[in-house]
C-alpha cells in the first residue's frame, strides 16, 4: 500500500488524479488521506469522483471511502481493459481532467480503445479542450503515445454538458530529449451563446501583435467564450467572464503567451502534464520548462512514491531516467 498526502503542496487534484493512474498501472494500492485539506472546499469533488470511478472501471479496482466531500480514499487495482467506455462528470467538472487521468493506463492496455466523456471542457483551472488537442496531445505524441481526439460540442461554466471523444491505441512509451515546436503563432477564439462580435473584437487584438492566424468559432448553446493563442509546445489560455471586455481577455491571453517564450521547451503548465509520460518511458527524458511550480513538484512527490525517486529537478530542467 503506498501512502500519499493528498494536502502535500499544491495540495490539489491533481495529487489524486497521479496517484490513481499510477496504481493502475504499477498495479500497487494506494491510500491518499487528508485530500484537498487546505482548500475552501475540501475533499473529492465531481471532477475527481469521475476520475476515480473512471480509473476503476478501466482496471477493474476496489474503491472505498470515495464519494463526493471524502477526505481520503483507498484504491486497490486490478487488470487494464481496453474498450469502450462512457464517463459523465454530471456538471461543469473538467473532461479534459478526466481525459489526462485514463490516457496513460488506456496506453499500457492490450488493445485500443474509445472513450465518450460528458462535461465541461472549457473551464477554469484546467486545460482546455483546444490546449489538449494543440499543445498537449502533440507533446506527448513525442514519447510515443497514439491518442486522437474529437471536440463534438463545447461545455461551458456552469452547466457543462460538453463532450469529447478520444481513441487511444496501445503503445510503447520512449524517453524523449528534443522538443523542436512550431515557430508561429495560432489563436482560436470560441463564441457560444452571445455575439459574434466579441470574438471579432478578440481577434483584432491579436491581429495588431502581427499573430496572423486567428480562426473564430461561432457555437450554438450556453454562454461562453474561450481563448487559447499557442506556439509549439507553448501555451495560453483564458475565459471570457461577464462584465469584462473582450478586448481585456484577449490582452490578458496574450500576455501570459509572452511570459512563457524564452530558454524552455515547453510552458509550465505542460510540464508537470508530461512528466507521468517521462516517468513511465524507457530512456531517458529532459524538459526544460518556463517555470518549476508547485504543481511540478507536487507531482514529482507522487511519482516517486511509485517510480522510485526517477525525477530530478535541477533549476528549471526536468529530468527522468
Amino acid at each position: 500500500m503506498i501512502d500519499i498526502d493528498g494536502s502535500y503542496l499544491e495540495g490539489g487534484g491533481q495529487i489524486i488524479r497521479t496517484a490513481l493512474t499510477l496504481s493502475a498501472i504499477t498495479k500497487k494500492s494506494v491510500k491518499i488521506k487528508d485530500i484537498r485539506a487546505n482548500r475552501p472546499k475540501p475533499g473529492l469533488a465531481a471532477q475527481h469522483l469521475t476520475c476515480a470511478r473512471a480509473v476503476r472501471s478501466i482496471c477493474r479496482g476496489k474503491l472505498s471511502h470515495c464519494e463526493i466531500g471524502s477526505s481520503e480514499l483507498d484504491f486497490e487495482p486490478g487488470e487494464i481493459f481496453g474498450g469502450r467506455y462512457e464517463f459523465n462528470v454530471g456538471t461543469a467538472g473538467s473532461t479534459i481532467l478526466v481525459a489526462q487521468t485514463i490516457l496513460p493506463i488506456l496506453i499500457f492496455a492490450e488493445k485500443a480503445s474509445e472513450v465518450r466523456i460528458v462535461g465541461g471542457t472549457h473551464v477554469m483551472k484546467s486545460p482546455s479542450y483546444d490546449y489538449f488537442e494543440k499543445v498537449f496531445l502533440p507533446a506527448v505524441s513525442l514519447f510515443g503515445a497514439e491518442v486522437n481526439c474529437e471536440l463534438v460540442r463545447s461545455g461551458y461554466y456552469p452547466r457543462g454538458g460538453g463532450e469529447i471523444k478520444l481513441l487511444v491505441t496501445p503503445s510503447k512509451l520512449k524517453g524523449n530529449e528534443i522538443w523542436n515546436g512550431e515557430e508561429e503563432s495560432h489563436v482560436i477564439i470560441r463564441v457560444s451563446g452571445l455575439p459574434i462580435s466579441i470574438g471579432i473584437r478578440e481577434k483584432k487584438v491579436f491581429v495588431q501583435n502581427k499573430i496572423e492566424h486567428v480562426r473564430v468559432f461561432e457555437e450554438e448553446g450556453d454562454a461562453g467564450n474561450a481563448i487559447l493563442t499557442w506556439s509549439g509546445f507553448f501555451g495560453a489560455y483564458g475565459l471570457g467572464e461577464k462584465g469584462k471586455r473582450a478586448e481585456g481577455v484577449a490582452q490578458e491571453v496574450l500576455d501570459e503567451m509572452k511570459k512563457e517564450r524564452g530558454n524552455a521547451d515547453v510552458d509550465k503548465h505542460l510540464a508537470d502534464q508530461l512528466m507521468i509520460y517521462a516517468a513511465l518511458a524507457e530512456g531517458i527524458s529532459r524538459i526544460k520548462a518556463s517555470e518549476i511550480t508547485t504543481h511540478s513538484e507536487t507531482n514529482k512527490y507522487v511519482i516517486d512514491k511509485f517510480l522510485a525517486e526517477k525525477i530530478k529537478i535541477n533549476g528549471n530542467e526536468i529530468i527522468v531516467g
